[in-house]
């Protein structure tokens, strides 16, 4: 067996330059214009990376959840971020992302020739699911998309809550018109329009260069702007940490309204202590009557406008929820005693954390037992 396998070796070998050889020859000039192709290697797919990738991202919101909700680390979750930021941004160049599986998952739902790889489907959903137990742990610290613009944040503005609402909309307007066109077009709008895959990869069109610099310099002055008011994925991770079971607490023992948390969270995520609001019954159920009416007008208009098809008319009802759903919330009786962080809305990074007098004074307690 041994000589064998040597006498394949030897002519193999043998065989070599002969084939190496024909490269010395010039290729024939043909006349009718063609060019020879150029010779490309494509990589080798392999499904174990996929599924080593998927384990990291459910490893590292295993820890920042870890560090959140019982650490209660800021500088532990930040650390993460970073090395989030540098394996699956800059080293995966962006290619493990729950965001842009939106499209995959919405396209193999309803297209049977298209199948979802198992890896992309514990990719997408793995966050989703800490999202209903633990809150938004994969903006916190996972996603390189945030923590690219974690660094940029310097000194941010207080954005009003009037316009702060609108814009944090946008987002789930963004969802709806990606899952619409993955369904009907098969075209992947968050991926064309991703303003930070060409800094990850240092490839690609001038334009997204200058977008997701753009973004970066908007969020000197305004923190994570991207995340806030265009992330279709974290319009979902906003719909499913509402329902958490573990929430942020922003201090360990019990809150004393120091406002301190509220102006250190640059991202408008916490809700002051008000009153319960008064709205008389038939102002309550016209803007219930309002906002149904939305929702219909909406539907029919996504129906006829699109061509009369199911996805347009869903798209349109998508829509309608958004507007709607807004104008019933506008009349929802209200009423907090004390500062809490909006569970939809936190991003999970612990800024509030290390403002708290009463963390302070559990450290400088845990400080002086050591002693």
């Amino acid at each position: 067996m041994k000589r064998h396998a040597a006498l394949l070796l030897f002519l193999a070998f043998l065989y070599a330059p002969w084939v190496l050889a024909e490269q010395r020859f010039p290729p024939p000039d043909f006349e009718s214009g063609y060019s020879q192709p150029t010779l490309t290697f494509q990589e080798v797919h392999r499904p174990a990376r996929e599924y080593l990738d998927a384990i990291f991202l459910v490893s590292a919101m295993g820890m920042v959840a870890w560090l959140l909700h019982y650490r209660r680390s800021r500088k532990g979750i930040f650390l993460i971020g970073i090395a989030s930021l540098l394996y699956f941004g800059f080293y995966k160049e962006g290619c493990v992302c729950p965001i842009g599986a939106i499209q995959n998952v919405s396209l193999g739902l309803v297209g049977s020739e298209f199948v979802v790889p198992i890896a992309v489907m514990i990719v997408f959903l793995a966050p989703l699911i800490f999202a209903l137990i633990w809150g938004r742990v994969f903006c916190g610290g996972v996603c390189p998309l945030g923590a690219i613009q974690d660094l940029f944040i310097f000194k941010p503005i207080r954005v009003p809550l009037w316009l702060e609402k609108p814009l944090g909309l946008l987002r789930y307007f963004y969802l709806g018109l990606a899952v619409y066109f993955a369904i009907a077009f098969q075209r992947f709008i968050i991926c064309e329009y991703d303003p930070f895959v060409s800094l990850f990869r240092m490839s690609g069109p001038f334009w997204r260069f200058m977008l997701g610099a753009s973004f970066l310099l908007l969020g000197l002055v305004i923190a994570r702007p991207y995340c806030r008011y265009l992330c279709p994925y974290g319009a979902l991770l906003s719909l499913f940490s509402r329902w958490s079971s573990h929430e942020v607490r922003i201090t360990p023992t019990e809150c004393i309204n120091c406002t301190l948390c509220d102006a250190t969270c640059p991202f408008e995520a916490i809700h002051r202590p008000t009153k319960p609001s008064k709205v008389s019954t038939g102002r309550r159920w016209a803007f219930v009557l309002a906002g149904i009416v939305v929702m219909f007008l909406l539907t029919l208009s996504g129906y006829f406008a699109l061509g009369k098809t199911i996805a347009g008319a869903a798209l349109g009802l998508w829509f309608g929820i958004l507007i709607g759903g807004s104008l019933i919330q506008l009349v929802r009786p209200k009423k907090r005693e004390t500062f809490e962080t909006d569970r939809g809305e936190c991003l999970s990074c612990g800024r509030c954390y290390q403002w708290c007098p009463s963390e302070r004074a559990e450290w400088e307690g845990e400080e002086s037992h050591a002693h």
